[in-house]
């Protein structure tokens, strides 16, 4: 398994590098010493090769649960602003957001990789939903992307902070509207 592990390296590299486009089955042969027939024979085709090394980079969060949505829904959001900045896949998301704009095959696997990742978050916010800490008519999606949204936002765009006091004021916004429309409701 040295030659796949040579293969995911090289391929993560040529993506920093380069972009994906730019990560060809030839490229990475080249990089990383390994016969192209050799890597055709692990994945069929670049995108899955490419999305293969990136998922190598990804981890999944723990469950936090500590008895609060709040807080664990803080562990959650502190945990994905520390990813962003220090974790291997930081570097290569911007690359795996433009190639799924513009190829039906990565926007599939990306949908498929995006689903796996927030499962965590999905049942955390259902399990706030099942304790009325959220209303009964609470969309969990919904949910993680006004969690998640101004954390991209600030990474990739304004540059600002993203520490645990800006990812603690996020979830205690959100929760503050929620339960604010939870009193104009009663």
């Amino acid at each position: 398994m040295r030659s796949r592990a040579a293969v995911i390296a090289a391929t993560l590299d040529l993506v920093r590098e380069n972009g994906i486009a730019a990560t060809t089955i030839e490229a990475v042969a080249e990089r990383s010493g390994v016969a192209k027939t050799t890597i055709y024979r692990q994945w069929d085709a670049q995108p899955a090769l490419v999305l293969d090394a990136i998922a190598s980079t990804l981890r999944e969060p723990a469950d936090p649960d500590t008895g609060t949505l709040r807080q664990d829904l803080v562990v959650l959001l502190a945990g994905l602003a520390a990813a962003l900045h220090r974790s291997p896949a930081a570097a290569l998301m911007p690359a795996l957001i433009e190639a799924a704009e513009r190829d039906p095959a990565f926007a599939a696997l990306h949908r498929h990789e995006a689903t796996h990742r927030h499962r965590v978050v999905r049942d955390v916010i259902t399990r706030g939903i099942d304790r009325r800490e959220l209303p009964q008519d609470t969309d969990p999606d919904e949910v993680l992307d006004l969690l998640t949204g101004p954390v991209f936002y600030r990474r990739w765009v304004s540059t600002g902070a993203v520490d645990q006091h800006f990812t603690t004021r996020i979830v205690d916004v959100v929760l503050a509207g929620y339960e604010s429309r939870r009193r104009t409701r009663n």
